[in-house]
């Protein structure tokens, strides 16, 4: 019993020692580097959060003239190596489009917020591959599409098409910035699914069948965009870094031992047992 005690020690200080070190190595790695225009893309990073900050606090004005400087960067910079043609776009896209917004007359607050926090997540997501901010939302995406399911299975179409409409604002919000780094087939698989949806929408009476399989596509290239695949088989949402997994494999292996080690020590002692009876 006391080897199983030393084993299970052992192992224990081996899986810690392993999650620390994987720890320190994330903690300790250096943000990605962008060819030799880093540096630009580090400024066009920080006038973004400007723009986002400014909108939020009413200054219009202010928020304006550092957005204007952004756009300039923009148009200056190099793509980045490996960036797509339709994520170029987006890119030039949405700042041209905040640009416009704010140049308004008669311009909205939360629209110019809107516009405003679109270009911060557009331009943090250039910068920030491995952890961009626009994955953060990827809990509100999914109770969107949950909400919706279950909206679709009681037939509610009134409450199904303000829910629809939510979900539509946050993939139109996030859409520039998930481009940069997805697949343009992912890209297009998603707006494939939000045109039937908008379609099937704007009619009197909903084809709820095709509904149900656009939702399950689309719950299928969220988990594919979000996480860079489709659901775990755990089915947890415990990303393979997760300490919470790490432990769990670890406590398999001991259980496995510890199961291990407690059978021969039974089957030893029925064996004694019996030959004493024989003796």
């Amino acid at each position: 019993m006391k080897k199983v005690i030393v084993l299970f020690v052992v192992i224990a200080c081996l899986g810690a020692a392993l999650y620390m070190g994987i720890g320190r190595r994330v903690a300790e790695s250096p943000p990605p580097v962008i060819g030799q225009t880093q540096s630009v893309y580090q400024k066009m990073d920080g006038l973004s959060e400007d723009v986002y900050r400014l909108a939020k606090e009413g200054k219009y004005s202010e928020a304006k003239k550092q957005l204007a400087e952004l756009g300039m960067l923009v148009a200056q910079a190099k793509p980045p190596k490996g960036l797509s043609l339709e994520a170029v776009n987006a890119l030039t896209d949405t700042v041209i489009k905040a640009k416009r917004a704010f140049a308004s007359v008669e311009a909205e607050p939360n629209r110019l917020i809107w516009h405003a926090l679109q270009v911060r997540l557009t331009i943090d997501s250039l910068t920030h591959e491995s952890e961009p901010l626009w994955k953060n939302y990827y809990n509100s995406y999914q109770e969107h599409i949950n909400k919706m399911m279950l909206l679709v299975a009681s037939r509610k179409q009134n409450e199904f098409a303000r829910a629809f409409t939510q979900n539509l604002q946050l993939y139109q919000t996030l859409k520039p910035a998930m481009s940069i780094h997805t697949s343009a087939q992912n890209m297009e698989a998603l707006y494939s699914v939000y045109s039937f949806l908008i379609q099937e929408t704007r009619k009197q009476d909903y084809n709820w069948d095709g509904i149900t399989n656009a939702l399950e596509e689309l719950n299928r290239q969220t988990q594919i965009i979000f996480l860079g695949k489709e659901q775990s088989t755990f089915g947890l949402g415990i990303p393979p870094q997760s300490p919470i997994l790490i432990i769990a494999l670890f406590a398999s292996c001991i259980v496995s031992g510890l199961g291990y080690f407690a059978w021969k020590k039974y089957r030893a002692e029925n064996e004694g047992r019996k030959r004493e009876r024989d003796g």
